[in-house]
């Protein structure tokens, strides 16, 4: 069997689960606004579970009050026991074995909801949530060592068949654990011992509520990242204190809020990012380890279990972009599999802004009850002209439903956009995720014609009965005074290959993605680049996630950037900006444009005129990011 390892059962305790994969308790924002469990949060795990998942386990629950917050589950007090036994049974119910993470959030929590403060080990705030927090107590810890134990013993009562206890990412264990935010002198502070016994005492009090055979698991950082942060050593020690205090398993992670992007790292660092840490830590517990990070396909599974380098896997983008991802293993479907691509755009930029985890390129993650697949109830001859991701998305979902479908593209390539970000450095899962768009919109029976344009005659001669025009933008052209003193390069071009800058010294002006992309792919070519832009901050569209990684590159680089800073025009071996209200020359040799991008409303009109009828989508109807399009796309395609 190709999958031996991943597919064969695993024990945790006294736990058999039927293959090696995890569903990690990645935050979902779908409990509602008090801690109650939804309907939705329900079936979102239970889909997963019908797609072959072996273990959910469901998202931070709150175990003390002084942890609440909007959206997330709670479970330290007993009113919340109705909603938790609904979803322990649904998992359970549907084939599933269903855990339950245990979370106090320490410093990295907003206590303006409650009208309080956030507790932590020290006075010391988190950058991220920039409120200072209350140094607990002896009395306080007690309490809260207390209240660990009481949420397990209702996770135990609720039908739950394990527990994880939150003890990474700067969250309140780890927030003790490491000697950067605990700076006590009593005996929860100072030697590293000490730093870990809110853990130990965690871990027994949940063995004290819930007895020594109630499955038990703790989520650990094996590397912080961060100056006085758990380095892998200090991991290991904890790892060996962690098994004999009674755990059943550890899930190793790394990362804080301080290095954000290291917990849900994304498409810049390497695939498998934590299988070395979880090895090392292998080598000296006895109990299972669980491992997450970048694990995209199922040949990483396979190859970390081969070689005994962690014993569960944590899937966690990878089935929310493809929620049968287990399944498709087990049935030798691999080649359909739709690839997560470690954007990070779907799954928490999307749920910090409110709206919910999700995927790009699976908006019915989150939203099982609302994005099902429908038959057309009367079959149309629908024609899509553009084959970017908006487009492809229209096409498939219209074709998996039945209609007729046929796809004009221009060009001799499929993806649009997102094709061409892929060629930026550290992107190429960009051009695969838009090479897999392409082969899933054919295999649902897309006619595909490329290096064809959309022409009135042609458009005729098809008689389409709809057309679905997602034929992208234009970018934005401005004007450029002095032109004829230096090259003027679009950074479209420059990203797809089509512009070679052979000048050495490069001003980009336009700081948003596109433009950014280009100051790094120039980067990598050797040129000194600059980056202007007119709002107060350069990256300010970047999301959360990829926002460290780009801005430590700008500074690694030396790449000067200028916020607030307009462009006049060109002179002989400079350009003149004005920056804050004051004319400066900044010295190159050409300049690349990334400024934005609009619609064609030229090939809109010309759609129009024919007659037929027409929805726009994705940058042909209003430029934005990749998920807007290819939701958009989809939305499209369920209602034609």
């Amino acid at each position: 069997m190709a999958y031996e390892k991943f597919l064969s059962p695993g024990k945790i305790g006294n736990l058999t689960l039927k293959n090696r994969s995890i569903f990690p308790p990645m935050g979902s924002g779908y409990a509602d606004a008090d801690g109650y469990i939804t309907q939705q949060l329900i079936d979102y795990h239970v889909r997963r579970v019908e797609g072959g998942c072996a273990m959910n386990i469901v998202e931070i629950a709150v175990v003390h009050p002084t942890s609440y917050n909007p959206h997330t589950p709670g479970i330290w007090k007993d009113e919340f026991l109705p909603g938790l036994t609904k979803l322990a049974q649904a998992i359970k119910g549907a084939g599933g074995v269903a855990c339950i993470q245990l979370w106090h959030a320490g410093r990295q929590v907003s206590g303006k909801p409650r009208d309080g403060v956030p507790w932590a080990p020290s006075a010391i705030p988190c950058p991220m949530i920039g409120e200072m927090p209350h140094a607990m107590t002896i009395d306080e810890i007690q309490e809260v060592v207390e209240a660990y134990g009481l949420a397990a013993k209702r996770a135990k009562d609720a039908g739950f068949d394990a527990v994880e206890l939150h003890g990474a990412h700067g969250y309140l264990i780890d927030g003790f654990l490491n000697a950067y935010t605990n700076t006590r002198t009593d005996e929860y502070g100072g030697s590293r011992e000490n730093r870990a016994r809110f853990g130990i005492e965690v871990i027994k009090s949940v063995r004290r509520h819930c007895g020594d055979d109630y499955p038990l698991m703790i989520r650990m950082v094996a590397r912080e990242n961060v100056e006085n942060g758990v380095t892998l050593e200090d991991a290991i020690q904890n790892a060996k204190w962690f098994e004999e205090a009674g755990v059943d398993a550890v899930d190793i992670s790394q990362g804080c809020y301080t290095v954000m992007d290291y917990t849900v790292p994304p498409y810049f660092y390497p695939q498998m990012v934590n299988a070395e840490n979880a090895a090392a830590i292998k080598k000296h517990v006895s109990v299972p380890v669980i491992v997450a990070g970048r694990i995209n396909t199922p040949e990483m599974a396979e190859e970390i279990l081969q070689k005994g380098m962690a014993d569960f896997i944590s899937l966690g983008r990878v089935q929310l972009a493809d929620p049968d991802f287990v399944m498709k293993v087990a049935e030798d479907r691999v080649h359909e599999i739709v690839h997560c691509i470690s954007c990070d755009s779907g799954c928490v930029e999307n749920m910090f802004m409110g709206n919910g985890a999700s995927c790009i390129f699976t908006p019915a993650t989150g939203h099982e009850a609302e994005y099902v697949m429908v038959a057309a109830e009367e079959p149309k001859k629908v024609l899509v002209i553009g084959g970017g991701p908006a487009g492809l998305e229209a096409a498939r979902v219209a074709a998996e439903r039945g209609h007729e479908v046929t796809l004009f593209e221009k060009s001799g390539e499929l993806g649009g956009q997102f094709l061409i970000a892929g060629m930026a450095p550290h992107k190429d899962v960009f051009r695969q995720g838009a090479i897999q768009m392409g082969h899933r919109a054919m295999r649902s029976g897309v006619d595909v014609r490329l290096y064809t344009e959309a022409t009135p005659d042609r458009i005729k001669a098809f008689a389409p009965d709809h057309i679905v025009l997602a034929a992208g933008s234009k970018p934005i052209q401005i004007n450029v005074p002095g032109k004829e003193n230096m090259p003027v390069y679009e950074a479209r071009q420059l990203l797809a290959g089509l512009q070679r800058v052979k000048e050495k010294e490069v001003l980009v002006i336009g700081g948003g993605l596109t433009g950014l992309e280009c100051a790094e792919v120039l980067t990598e070519q050797g040129k000194k680049v600059t980056v202007i832009d007119m709002l107060d901050k350069v990256g300010k569209d970047l999301e959360m996630y990829i926002t460290g990684y780009t801005h430590r590159y700008l500074e690694n680089h030396k790449i000067a950037t200028y916020p607030n800073t307009k462009f006049v025009s060109l002179k002989e071996g400079a350009a003149v900006v004005e920056v804050d209200g004051e004319t400066k020359e900044i010295p190159c040799e050409a300049i690349v444009v990334a400024v934005g991008s609009r619609p064609d409303n030229q090939l809109a009109e010309m759609v129009a005129s024919t007659g037929v009828p027409f929805t726009k989508v994705g940058d042909a109807d209003k430029p934005g990011k990749i998920i807007a399009a290819i939701w958009g796309g989809n939305k499209v395609g369920r209602e034609l």
